[in-house]
């Protein structure tokens, strides 16, 4: 049986969202359609062992070819593609979830798994044709989906928790009674608030390290400051509830925690955190060594709350990289979960934990 979270159906919206309409426009740095697009010839799928090619027909069917054979096994049409795309964009918004019988029409078109999990950082493979340079070529995408929440742009874990110091006015540690007093606050917002009862207790909360070396390094990969400013801004949303990045960005320019020279007007901070979306976006997580290559090839697909698909090419960089600024917010994971947002002292000090994620 075919099962899922919102995403994954989402992504499988997608799938059947491509077939049925055959192109692919562009969006600007707005999210707004462009009269730009590229054909869809085909999409590669691996379900069950098998290698699928469900291509696009002059005669608007669709033909499942088995790849290794070269042999049609069965055909449906652009309109069928049509209704499941419809039906699914309704069913994954409902709180029933996808119903037994689009399951069951689903599975009939050769599909066993919800997602292709063969794939790299990239979610559908697709093969297009675009008119204007009259190029073809198969390339990976990225599905972003606001059918069900809003995606996750950078993931967390335990392995994003950076920790900070905390001292009083003398360099010492917090004391026993002040520690269980800020940690005795769990109503809404509580970690917001165990930051404002530390600040007005006289304590400062200053970077210290990252948990994870591998993070750290992927972030120094991108640039070498990176780490204290990813640490200033987890900090500051905490302390400041700024958290959309573009005014993340505003923020921290004022801020200058790193003392750069902006009398030039050079947009360190900006430069910096935008790079950071976009290898966040094409490939960079904190588990893995990051070496900088891409495993997208050919851009980003985001599917809009009204079902309107849209796409960032790699080729309009610049339009992607306003998109990300303008669309990125701070967001707060589980700090059970995650284990951060507890003050503790341990023989070198006393200490919280923050996190973070990034949706978009």
């Amino acid at each position: 049986m075919l099962k899922g979270n919102k995403g994954e159906w989402s992504e499988l919206y997608t799938f059947f969202k491509l077939l049925a309409e055959g192109k692919l426009f562009s969006a600007d740095e707005n999210l707004q359609k462009t009269k730009s697009f590229v054909q869809l010839l085909s999409i590669y799928r691996k379900d069950s062992g098998k290698k699928l090619d469900y291509n696009i027909a002059p005669d608007r069917n669709i033909n499942i070819i088995d790849s290794n054979s070269e042999q049609t096994i069965l055909s449906f049409s652009q309109k069928k593609a049509e209704l499941i795309a419809d039906r699914l964009s309704d069913e994954i918004r409902s709180k029933s979830g996808v119903s037994q019988d689009l399951i069951e029409l689903i599975q009939e078109l050769s599909i066993s798994q919800v997602a292709d999990k063969t794939l790299g950082k990239g979610d559908i493979n697709v093969h297009i044709y675009d008119p204007v340079h009259g190029i073809s070529s198969n390339q990976e995408f990225s599905i972003k989906s606001f059918l069900g929440s809003d995606p996750t742009l950078f993931n967390a874990n335990k392995t994003t928790n950076i920790t900070y110091k905390i001292t009083d006015k003398y360099n010492q540690p917090i004391s026993d009674d002040d520690l269980a007093l800020v940690n005795s606050i769990t109503s809404g917002h509580k970690y917001i608030k165990r930051m404002a009862k530390l600040s007005e207790l006289g304590y400062s909360v200053d970077f210290d390290s990252f948990d994870d070396d591998t993070f750290k390094l992927n972030l120094q990969v991108i640039d070498s400051d990176l780490p204290e400013i990813i640490a200033h801004i987890v900090k500051d949303k905490f302390v400041s509830s700024v958290v959309r990045m573009n005014e993340v960005i505003e923020k921290i320019n004022k801020d200058n925690p790193m003392n750069y020279d902006l009398s030039q007007g050079h947009r360190f901070y900006e430069y910096r955190l935008v790079n950071f979306l976009v290898e966040a976006a094409l490939g960079m997580t904190s588990k893995s060594v990051w070496s900088g290559k891409y495993d997208i090839v050919g851009g980003i697909i985001i599917i809009k709350q009204n079902t309107e698909m849209l796409c960032y090419h790699l080729i309009d960089f610049n339009k992607f990289k306003q998109y990300l600024k303008n669309a990125s917010r701070l967001d707060n994971p589980s700090g059970s979960k995650m284990g951060y947002g507890k003050v503790y002292k341990n023989d070198n000090g006393s200490f919280i934990k923050l996190n973070f994620q990034i949706k978009a």
